[in-house]
């Protein structure tokens, strides 16, 4: 049942009771989550209402969810794309094989992956699809098709004594077979000719985990910080620290004056691996759902059909995982997961921060003088703006979190500090979780037609995440850094210079530039429980559409104007695009210093740098039909 509709029967049942009234009055003498929770699982007309979508949901969890017939339909779809030569809506095709498959449905559907993969050159996937078809037990009889496409990908990869292992192993397994794979043999035996003069290999095959490695390190990865790394903000270089204020609350302020960069990559000053990430159900297929990267090849969970992970190395490492294996899609179904996500990132962070260490963060006073994003303590201590929400908001979350909680629980009781945790996360997440956002360009291969518009290379946003410390920094309608995403890792770079002593402002959502000033505020209040002063909303700037333009200044106009044609290019080019970035760094600091603000060229640059900074940064490859 939808948590809505589900939430919508227990209230009607309350007023139905006459029991609205007098719950809402002892409801809101509770003073912490812990009560709230408590009063929850001491009311019955809750815990009845409760006790049969559990009871079905459980149910649905336990059912079976791969299916060999399944996967073998996706599979036959798969082979008859790749006889087209539609090579990625092939792979996509076995990727929904693998994510339902067990037993020789999933070695053989790893095995015509690793043959698309072959023909599309990437060398790497194809080796990994190779080894884990072999090691899920691929029919002997069949397995010197692997052995000498394993020696191919090999060959091309520079191996050659791997490539040589691989072809001999071919042979044999052909040899053995007899004299109907004679024309085989023969074009097998030619190619290990080929190789030359080849020393007796005593260096075993690689595995599936070190071809990932390989496959892992051709991957961008965030930059480094501009300066040392701050000893008590692990996360921020020295350049940042952690001030308290009666007004601001705590935030990150600069040390010394940090400039735009002075080249185009720019000057990174945070960079925060996420403490907890969910992935949007809609990019299971495409996305890891441990580390958020793009992957054309997910390894599939053990148990559920619902997940898909880049490598075995995410797949081991999701350990917490084991715990919400077949919540992920019930969570998206049941409304629980919408609107962000929220739900199933609260979840999330529990089952990866296990119950002892939620206990000692609820003994702790504070953090301590480190701030570290991997301590679950930064997280406990988000704000949550309790005292703002209303009591019916504050039950619904409660009944939520008591909801949640009992899905993970074997016997549908909650356990009480975990629910309390949840609760917490309910409240704080909100105002605190960010988006993980890539830019979505064309699949390698694909055209894409001079028509297409401007929005198939758009950042899109592929999950959320708990980041403590971007957390710490305030919001403000015309922001000074920019988040750019690297899997569930965001780095956070500088847009216009930052003085000494200035905060670190980011933008929660709403810009002078697309939102009036009424809109702000009134969002703003509704979601963050604040008021904006910036000087976008104290001055009152226009939207960018009534901003005027820099007419007089041709020097100015005509580079940023040029923004159009970075938004226009593929993610390997156009060749000039760092001369793009750059320029857009020269007219940002020119501006600061000789133009009027709000000006329509200054938010190109800014648009435009902050483009560069997504192409250089993860991307997120979608089908271009």
């Amino acid at each position: 049942m939808d948590f809505d509709n589900l939430f919508t029967q227990i209230c009607q049942d309350l007023q139905e009771t006459g029991e609205v009234i007098e719950m809402s009055a002892r409801f809101s003498t509770c003073s912490s989550d812990a009560q709230r929770i408590s009063f929850i699982l001491a009311t019955n007309t809750v815990r009845k209402c409760l006790q049969e979508p559990l009871s079905l949901a459980k149910q649905e969890m336990s059912a079976p969810c791969k299916s060999q017939s399944l996967s073998a339909s996706h599979r036959a779809e798969g082979n008859n794309y790749y006889q087209k030569k539609l090579n990625w809506k092939a792979i996509s095709s076995y990727n929904r094989s693998l994510l339902v498959g067990e037993g020789e449905s999933l070695t053989l559907a790893y095995a015509n992956r690793s043959a698309v993969f072959h023909d599309m050159a990437d060398w790497l996937h194809s080796l990994r699809d190779i080894q884990l078809a072999l090691d899920q037990g691929y029919p002997k009889h069949l397995e010197h098709k692997l052995r000498e496409r394993q020696g191919n990908c090999w060959q091309e990869l520079g191996h050659v004594t791997r490539a040589f292992k691989s072809f001999n192993l071919a042979k044999e397994l052909l040899a053995s077979a007899g004299q109907q794979h004679k024309d085989k043999l023969t074009s097998i035996t030619s190619k290990i000719s080929k190789l030359g003069d080849v020393m007796e290999v005593t260096e075993s095959m690689s595995n599936a985990t070190s071809i990932e490695q390989e496959i892992i390190k051709k991957r961008r990865l965030a930059p480094e910080l501009n300066r040392d790394r701050n000893i008590l903000l692990p996360s921020a270089s020295t350049s940042i620290e952690l001030t308290d204020s009666v007004d601001r609350g705590r935030c990150l302020v600069a040390t010394e004056d940090i400039h735009i960069g002075v080249c185009c990559t720019g000057t990174t000053v945070i960079v925060e691996k996420a403490f907890a990430s969910i992935l949007l159900a809609e990019f299971k297929e495409s996305h890891c759902h441990h580390c958020l990267h793009w992957t054309p090849g997910p390894v599939p969970c053990h148990r559920c059909s619902q997940v898909g992970f880049c490598s075995t190395i995410c797949r081991d490492e999701a350990t917490y995982h084991q715990s919400e294996c077949g919540l992920t899609d019930l969570f998206h179904r049941t409304g629980v997961g919408s609107h962000g996500s929220i739900g199933l990132l609260a979840v999330r962070t529990v089952l990866k921060t296990g119950r002892d260490k939620i206990v000692m963060a609820n003994q702790q006073e504070s953090i301590g003088k480190v701030y570290d994003s991997s301590d679950y303590g930064t997280i406990h201590r988000l704000v949550g703006n309790t005292s703002q929400r209303s009591v019916a908001d504050l039950f619904r979350r409660a009944v939520m979190a008591v909801y949640l909680t009992s899905l993970m629980q074997p016997d549908n009781e909650p356990d009480q500090v975990l629910a309390t945790a949840v609760l917490r996360l309910l409240q704080s997440y909100p105002c605190n979780a960010h988006e993980i956002c890539h830019l979505a360009v064309p699949l390698p291969g694909t055209s894409r037609r001079a028509d297409r518009p401007l929005q198939q290379i758009q950042l899109c946003e592929i999950g959320s995440a708990a980041m403590p410390v971007l957390s710490l920094i305030n919001h403000s309608c015309d922001p000074n850094i920019a988040r750019v995403c690297y899997g569930d890792v965001i780095a956070i770079k500088a847009i216009r210079r930052i003085a000494r002593g200035e905060e670190l402002l980011d933008n929660y959502g709403y810009h002078y530039a697309v939102h009036e000033k009424s809109e702000r505020q009134t969002r703003l209040f509704r979601q963050y429980y604040f008021r904006c002063n910036c000087r976008a909303c104290v001055e009152d700037w226009p939207r960018y559409a009534d901003a005027p333009r820099l007419d007089n200044r041709p020097d100015l106009s005509e580079t940023v104007d040029r923004y159009v044609k970075l938004r226009w290019c593929d993610p390997d080019g156009p060749p000039e695009a760092s001369e793009l970035a750059q320029s857009f760094i020269d007219c940002l600091d020119a501006m600061e210093t000789s133009v009027k603000l709000p000006v329509q060229e200054y938010n190109n640059a800014q648009e435009g740098l902050k483009h560069y900074f997504a192409l250089s940064a993860t991307l997120s490859r979608h089908l271009v039909d």
